[in-house]
């Protein structure tokens, strides 16, 4: 990698700082803006959302077809449509936005779909909104009511909302697939613009398929998916049907961003639980490729706000409003209908204040804003009319209302207006992915600095510190909340609002999507700079094995020879590895032998019938040479030692459902493969810190730590001991060294050989020799220089990802590639006879 590049990956992760970060605000927007740091290079952006922030009319200069079009901004999802704008006004970035165009509006206002507009029609939207920076995705009506108003809205909404899909509509099959087909569509809608070195960034939960469908048409694409809406736990997301196509298709992505921390626990929680991968809190290894795990809480266009907040049409609102309101506190509320808005708890919540605070009444309003939500709810909607009618009745008067409730769309001014002049915001949802309601009213109350009463429920809860925290299901809690901010002291309020205008102010729309696309080229730029272990080359491997007359080839079983199991047992060697090492064993020029940490019963079983082949077993505490009887290298050894670690064992099994110990003549080993993912992990380190203290402290043993078990051995065996035990006196005899394994155990086995090749590179080319090749022993790329392909040959492969640490030269994906690298070389032993 050039210095450019890791100076540039250097200067990107510094730039990438936690949202919550605090700054030094002077209180100016403008200020803010100039916060936000150019991109050091060039980029060219890509941005996927379901919708297009724009919708199009026919234009009267065109009657009848071919249409021409007009242009005007989509309502909603201003906060998302904000930060992808402003990636346009970076001097170094490029962004176009791809989404579906929806319906178009004729001459008379009234909507259509776009499946019978003529080609030239659909020719000039796509002309009209390149002047936008954008690119419309077409799908045809059922297909975008099946994946819109069906899978999206009925079954992932719900679910990721916290409530059961099974308790919404019943799924229809139709919906799923009509989710891929817009997924498929718009993987060959971005594709058809997509240059190397293009950013995607996809947003939200109706395109979770996309990353892995665009990758599979671009394997080297940076992909950066965003998820608006929470993600519930792994036990409500596991009842999903299509749980590992949703999941598979999440880590098609370079890099995740989530809006909270606990919303991207859940679903690294999810990934193990359901797929079984391993994971870290900032990533997963999803079989090879580390996806990175991100939390970036969205912002406002706070300049928007603030712009329109001051408009004399707002202005003239709010006079009506406080004419209106003489003499009234105002609680506002606005929220979509729907269940997790937590309208029903407010309304309850409310009624409790007034019965609590009696001289509250006749001075308190609450004007509660409802739009229609995701889906019609008709018990939802009479019970909020029920609890409304009875508010008004038990408190209220011909005269005054103690609720005011309007079902409707409100107009911006309208909005504005009464943020405005808000006594108290209250926020009673119940799960919400971030409520950027909440950050618009801080904006409007510059004048007032009127506080904010907050659903510990929400994203923003964990950014907005000045808020008033509450639990929408404690009526009684919200009721004492209530009055406390209605009372608040004039102190109080400017210390809590200036808190919470500084978070907004400093954290806003353009911040977050700068931030994120700075993230996601830093983690691109991490990747290429860290070491990497080359592939192993196939052709070498051969040439090697041809060129030479005295070979080497030591193969470790589980992972390497066959794939890991569940159940250890399970573990059988295929047929075609069985047949290669029979083949490679006919020859006298090979010296094969399998070094695993399989009890030698089990090795015996298997593998005890190949004539010519060296075993080892329990990780080099036996061995048996061909021909011969097994050996135990280890028989002078105390092992008292075993009893104490099979009661500490015991223990654990006995507290971890799904544990298991497996005892060997010269070891003991603790697996939970089968337990519950994160309790297994857990279990494991209280257990190994049981062990070192109990035993590790006071006997000659040591714990090795494999996959999803603890092992414990003399301190004396490891598989790196047997390497030198059969490399023998005189390593220099052997022209042809294979070494394969996967996991930490193997990684003795190639830092013995690194060792011993500088011996025989140092015996061999002098002084020159030996500091060639000592530069070319290390992790990762040094072991492939140019020294490593000339003889003497020593291939040390592990099995598993590129980036993995490791002290081989090369690297396969899986088990799969050693055996089918093992029958290349019996195929070429058998011509080369």
């Amino acid at each position: 990698m050039h210095k450019s590049n890791l100076d540039e990956a250097a200067d990107l992760s510094l730039k990438v700082v936690s949202l919550s970060r605090p700054s030094s605000f002077s209180g100016k927007i403008e200020d803010v803006h100039g916060k936000h740091k150019e991109f050091s290079a060039h980029v060219r952006i890509i941005a996927a959302s379901h919708f297009l922030p724009f919708s199009i009319a026919v234009s009267e200069e065109t009657p009848t077809e071919p249409f021409q079009w007009k242009v005007s901004r989509r309502s909603g999802h201003t906060a998302m449509y904000a930060g992808i704008r402003s990636l346009s006004d970076n001097p170094n970035a490029d962004c176009t936005h791809v989404g579906w165009i929806g319906n178009y509006k004729d001459l008379k206002g009234e909507e259509h779909s776009c499946d019978d507009l003529s080609h030239e029609s659909r020719t000039n939207i796509c002309k009209e909104l390149e002047k936008h920076d954008a690119v419309p995705v077409f799908v045809d009506e059922a297909t975008a009511n099946g994946h819109y108003e069906g899978y999206s809205k009925q079954i992932l909404w719900p679910l990721l909302h916290y409530m059961s899909w099974s308790d919404s509509n019943p799924m229809k099959s139709a919906w799923w697939d009509c989710y891929n087909k817009v997924s498929k569509t718009f993987a060959t809608a971005i594709s058809a613009i997509y240059k190397d070195g293009d950013i995607v960034w996809i947003h939200d939960y109706h395109l979770l398929l996309l990353p892995e469908m665009f990758r599979a048409l671009n394997p080297k694409a940076t992909i950066g998916l965003f998820l608006h809406s929470p993600f519930p736990s792994s036990e409500l997301f596991r009842s999903l049907p299509n749980r590992k196509e949703i999941l598979y298709g999440m880590l098609g992505s370079t890099s995740i961003g989530f809006q909270t921390y606990s919303y991207a626990r859940h679903f690294l929680s999810s990934c193990t639980r359901v797929l079984g991968l391993e994971s870290t809190p900032t990533g997963i290894d999803n079989m090879g490729n580390m996806v990175a795990i991100g939390v970036f809480p969205i912002g406002i266009d706070a300049r928007q706000v603030q712009e329109r907040r001051s408009l004399p049409a707002v202005q003239t609102k709010m006079k009506n409003l406080r004419e209106m309101f003489a003499n009234k506190r105002i609680i506002i509320g606005r929220d979509r209908l729907d269940e997790v808005a937590g309208i029903k708890q407010k309304l309850e919540a409310f009624e409790k204040f007034l019965e609590m605070y009696p001289e509250w009444q006749n001075n308190v309003v609450l004007i509660q804003v409802t739009q229609p939500g995701q889906t019609r709810q008709p018990k939802l909607e009479a019970k909020i009319s029920e609890l409304v009618t009875s508010i008004n009745s038990n408190y209220g008067s011909l005269e005054f209302m103690p609720v005011m409730y309007h079902h409707t769309f409100l107009n911006t001014d309208e909005y504005m207006a009464l943020l405005n002049i808000a006594d108290l915001c209250l926020i009673t949802v119940i799960r919400d992915g971030m409520n950027t309601g909440s950050l618009e009213y801080v904006v409007c109350q510059q004048d007032k600095h009127s506080p904010l009463l907050l659903s510990e429920f929400t994203g923003t809860a964990g950014s907005v510190s000045g808020a008033i925290q509450i639990n929408p299901w404690d009526y009684q809690g919200v009721a004492q909340a209530i009055d406390t901010a209605l009372r608040m002291g004039p102190d109080e309020k400017k210390v809590r609002y200036k808190e919470m205008y500084r978070h907004v102010m400093n954290h806003d729309a353009q911040y977050w999507a700068s931030t994120v696309i700075q993230d996601l080229r830093a983690t691109v730029l991490a990747g290429q700079s860290s070491s990497v272990t080359p592939k192993l080359d196939m052709a070498l491997f051969v040439k090697g094995f041809k060129a030479s007359k005295r070979r080497m080839i030591m193969l470790d079983y589980d992972g390497t020879l066959t794939p890991i199991t569940n159940i250890p047992a399970q573990a059988l060697p295929p047929a075609e590895m069985l047949e290669a090492l029979r083949a490679l064993c006919a020859d006298p020029r090979n010296f094969v032998s399998v070094i695993s940490g399989r009890d030698r019963a089990f090795l015996e079983l298997h593998l005890g019938d190949i004539e010519g082949l060296a075993l080892s077993g329990e990780h080099g505490s036996f061995i048996r040479y061909p021909g011969g009887e097994w050996i135990n290298l280890l028989a002078e050894m105390d092992m008292s030692w075993k009893d104490e670690v099979l009661s500490i064992f015991e223990f654990y099994t006995e507290r971890t459902v799904g544990a298991t110990i497996e005892a060997k003549e010269t070891s003991i080993t603790w697996h939970f493969r089968n337990a519950d993912p994160e309790y297994g992990e857990f279990q494991a380190k209280e257990c190994m810190n049981h062990l070192e203290n109990s035993v590790v402290s006071k006997r000659p043993v040591e714990i090795l730590v494999g996959k999803k078990c603890l092992e414990v051995r003399p301190i004396s065996v490891n598989k790196g001991e047997i390497v030198k035990r059969l490399m023998g006196a005189k390593p220099k005899q052997w022209d042809f060294v294979v070494c394969a394994g996967d996991d930490k155990t193997d990684e003795d086995m190639f830092r013995s050989l690194r060792t011993i090749k500088r011996s025989v590179a140092g015996n061999t080319s002098g002084e020159e020799g030996l500091n060639a090749v000592s530069t070319s022993v290390g992790m990762g790329t040094n072991w492939s220089s140019m020294s490593m392909r000339l003889p003497p040959y020593y291939f040390t492969i592990t099995v598993g990802p590129p980036d993995k640490r490791s002290a081989a030269a090369w690297h396969v994906s899986s088990s799969h590639d050693v055996v089918e690298a093992l029958m290349l070389l019996a195929a070429s032993n058998n011509n080369a006879e």
